[in-house]
């Protein structure tokens, strides 16, 4: 699944960037890639000053590493198969695509979505896993620098 989720945000991530610089002719997002010393990459995408977008950032992370006892215990108090760990850090894995929008146009609304994939290595061995996120449309708010 990790593997699938990686290969589909960044999919993703491309087919949202195209159709967007479609919109924008005269502008194209600056791409930024990064890794987390702890374990993981992601890419920034982000385009400014267009005609139709003041702003617009489409990313994309994937990291991975251990999560420590306040992580654990607070997951756990939503996900009943996460087991303790008698070091209190468990391996975990999480894939994301998030998106924010911000037209020129003061009428027209911010858009914000995220959605991710989260996966926790349990000590027998088990995985527990989930997918979380949303998509809300926001009032108008001005970007500044």
């Amino acid at each position: 699944m990790r593997l699938r989720m990686e290969a589909f945000v960044k999919d993703q991530q491309q087919r949202i960037i195209s159709a967007l610089e479609d919109m924008e002719p005269e502008q194209r997002f600056r791409i930024d890639s990064w890794t987390r010393p702890e374990g993981g990459d992601g890419i920034s995408a982000v385009l400014q000053d267009g005609k139709v977008f003041e702003k617009a950032g489409v990313m994309v992370s994937v990291v991975h590493g251990k999560l420590g006892p306040a992580a654990v215990e607070k997951m756990r108090a939503d996900h009943s198969k996460i087991q303790a760990n008698p070091s209190g850090q468990l391996p975990f894995f999480a894939c994301g695509l998030s998106l924010v929008l911000h037209p020129v146009n003061p009428h027209a609304p911010t858009i914000h979505m995220n959605y991710r994939y989260f996966e926790i290595e349990n000590p027998d061995g088990t995985t527990t896993s989930w997918f979380g996120g949303g998509t809300g449309i926001l009032p108008r708010i001005r970007c500044t620098d």
